[in-house]
């Protein structure tokens, strides 16, 4: 009976897992992951679900080599219980996180010394930051004449290195990704939150 009420509860907090993936809310499956690996060390099959699962809330949190972590342990152990169907998903997966990274890479890559963004972040990084917020403010106003969601982020992302700019430059960096409806400039955003411990809404469903 007491393996009975481990087995219901894994159940119940694997399906509440799952819901809070489907409502994006990445933080409350971490946690669920946490609770429940506890309650399966001996149940592989459920281990392998659970891993995966992680590796989408990390996902979802902008946490990218997390997600890989977990998405590769996913594969091993449904390998281990013999999910053979399992596995070809969990790949798909795997090559979505791995793809995901290399295009924030590209996304957020050091701007062109020659460009405004990269001017600016130069201008940061010799210590003149007056000088270096304006020129960032400057490139902002340009991409958003020109509507280019990317080079707006990054100019925001550039004012987020500003002492006491952090919070509402990131902010702003996260309404205009995800208007963008780019995933990579939401993730990238998000990268930068964590590091700066910038609370963000949660994306729109």
């Amino acid at each position: 009976m007491a393996d009975l009420k481990v087995t219901d509860e894994a159940q119940e907090l694997a399906v509440a897992l799952v819901q809070a993936l489907a409502r994006q809310d990445a933080e409350r499956a971490l946690t669920l992951s946490q609770t429940i690996e506890p309650l399966i060390v001996e149940r592989t099959a459920l281990q392998a679900r659970v891993a995966a699962w992680t590796a989408q809330a990390h996902q979802l949190n902008g946490d990218l080599d997390a997600a890989l972590e977990h998405i590769r342990n996913a594969i091993a152990l449904a390998q281990t219980a013999g999910e053979t169907e399992a596995i070809a998903p969990l790949r798909q997966l795997k090559a979505g996180i791995i793809s995901g990274r290399a295009a924030i890479v590209s996304a957020t890559q050091a701007p062109l010394p020659d460009t405004p963004i990269g001017r600016a972040i130069t201008e940061m990084e010799q210590g003149n930051l007056e000088q270096g917020a304006r020129l960032a403010r400057q490139a902002r106003l340009l991409a958003q004449s020109e509507g280019n969601y990317r080079d707006e982020v990054l100019a925001l992302l550039a004012l987020a290195r500003i002492p006491g700019q952090e919070d509402s430059a990131i902010r702003a960096a996260h309404e205009v990704a995800d208007e963008s409806d780019d995933k990579n400039l939401v993730t990238a955003v998000s990268r930068a939150a964590n590091a700066a411990k910038v609370t963000l809404p949660r994306h729109k469903l």
